[in-house]
């Protein structure tokens, strides 16, 4: 059969019949599965021999252990005073002290910026519930 059977008059092919072998099934799942097994296998040598390494002064592999032994944090807690009272000009002061805590390198942008987003649906829910008690006060006109 030729290709032209298979194909449509706009040249597209029919449903059913595709132009080629197209992709073979987990080529990449596969290979990953592989490397995966060889890790396995030699993680354990690798990390003595980083140790080794590390212990004789070279930086690098210090770092490299440090990092799988100790891993960056991420999302950790930021410890902030809570505002006095619970008037919305206190989230003035802080979103102030949060900004300054960033800048001093203390908290990550990212912290910085899952902070600032908590603020302001607290700031919402104030608003929501001022909103409310004015409605359900009575007109003294």
């Amino acid at each position: 059969m030729s290709d032209s059977d298979f194909r449509q008059t706009n040249g597209r092919f029919a449903k059913g019949h595709p132009g080629g072998p197209g992709r073979p099934r987990n080529p990449l799942s596969t290979a990953a599965g592989e490397l995966d097994r060889l890790g396995v296998e030699v993680a354990h040598e690798l990390m003595l021999n980083t140790i080794e390494r590390a212990r004789r002064g070279n930086l690098r592999a210090t770092e490299l252990v440090l990092q799988r032994v100790w891993p960056v944090r991420r999302n950790r807690p930021i410890e902030l005073d809570p505002p006095p009272g619970d008037g919305l000009p206190n989230l003035l002061s802080e979103h102030a002290a949060l900004a300054q805590a960033m800048m001093n390198g203390d908290i990550t942008p990212q912290d910085a910026q899952a902070a600032t987003r908590v603020f302001k649906a607290l700031q919402e829910q104030m608003r929501r519930a001022d909103h409310q008690k004015a409605v359900a006060l009575p007109d003294k006109w």
